[in-house]
C-alpha cells in the first residue's frame, strides 16, 4: 500500500472536527479486480476528511487504466454469443470516459450457422450459413448497490453494411443478436462488481458509501467515484494512526 500524508493535523480533525480548515489523508492502494479465472489490476485512491465530531467523509476514486487497455485483448480471443446457430465476436473494442458517461465502440463479427436438433435436448452446429461484421456503439453507467460499484449498459446499437442491411431487417438478425448480447453481456457485469477492499490494517474504516458514477480520468481515462461516510470509533483513530505510525508519517509512541 502507497500513502501520501497531506495534513498531519489529521489526527486533531478526528478528536475536534470542529476545526475551521477541512483537513484529510489520502490513501492510494493497489488492488485487484477477479473476473472469472482472471484479476485485473486497479488502483483504489481513498480520501478521508473531517466531516463532523463523529463521522469522517470518505471519497473513493477508482482508477480503472489498466483494466481499460487489457479488457480489449482479453474480449477479442473469445465469443461473447456462441450457441449452435450463432456466434458473436467482438473485435477492436474501445471505451473511454467523458465526464460522467462511459462510451463504448466496436466491431462485431456475427456468423449464423446451421442448426439441428439431435435429441430432445441436443443440437448440432452444421455449416456457416453467413458472415455478418457489424459496428456496435452503446453507453454504460454505474450503479451503486451493497456498497459495490456495478456497470450497466444503458442500450447497444448494431449497424450492418448498406448490402446485408435489407435481409438483416427482413429476419430480425441484428435485433435477435442485440438481445442476446445485452443478456450475455449484464450477466457478466452482474457476476464482478467493484466493492472496493481496504487492506486489513483500515478495514475498521468499513466505509459506507452513498453515491458514485463514472468519472474521467485525464484524457479519456477510465474512474469510478464513490462518496459516503465512515462513523468515528476508538478503534478507527487508532487503526489510522498505527498505519500512519508504521509510514512514519507521524511520530511514533515515546
Amino acid at each position: 500500500m502507497r500513502l501520501w500524508f497531506i495534513l498531519p493535523a489529521l489526527m486533531a480533525a478526528f478528536l475536534d472536527a470542529r476545526a475551521p480548515d477541512a483537513q484529510e489523508v489520502d490513501f492510494v492502494i493497489d488492488a485487484t479486480l477477479p473476473v472469472r479465472d482472471t484479476e485485473l489490476p486497479y488502483t483504489l485512491d481513498l480520501n478521508l476528511t473531517a466531516a463532523a465530531p463523529t463521522r469522517i467523509g470518505v471519497g473513493a476514486l477508482l482508477d480503472l487504466r489498466e483494466i481499460q487497455k487489457i479488457v480489449p485483448e482479453r474480449l477479442a480471443d473469445n465469443a461473447i454469443v456462441d450457441n449452435c446457430g450463432l456466434q458473436v465476436r467482438l473485435d477492436d473494442l474501445s471505451f473511454k470516459a467523458e465526464d460522467d458517461a462511459i462510451d463504448l465502440d466496436g466491431d462485431v463479427t456475427v456468423t449464423i450457422f446451421e442448426c439441428s436438433r439431435t435429441s430432445e435436448r441436443d443440437f448440432q452446429r452444421g455449416e456457416e450459413k453467413r458472415a455478418i461484421l457489424a459496428k456496435m456503439s452503446t453507453e454504460a453507467t454505474v450503479e451503486l448497490r451493497d456498497n459495490c460499484a456495478y456497470f450497466k449498459l444503458i442500450d447497444l446499437t448494431l449497424t450492418a453494411p448498406e448490402e446485408q442491411r435489407e435481409q438483416l431487417l427482413e429476419d430480425d438478425t441484428l435485433d435477435s443478436v442485440k438481445e442476446l448480447m445485452l443478456a450475455a453481456v449484464d450477466l457478466v457485469l452482474n457476476e464482478t462488481p467493484l466493492c472496493p477492499e481496504l487492506p486489513a490494517e483500515l478495514a475498521s474504516l468499513d466505509p459506507a458509501y452513498e453515491k458514485g458514477g463514472p468519472r474521467e480520468i485525464g484524457e479519456g481515462g477510465l474512474g469510478v467515484f464513490l462518496d459516503g461516510s465512515v462513523d468515528v470509533s476508538p478503534s478507527t483513530i487508532l487503526d489510522i494512526l498505527t498505519v500512519l505510525q508504521q509510514q512514519e508519517l507521524i511520530p511514533g509512541r515515546p
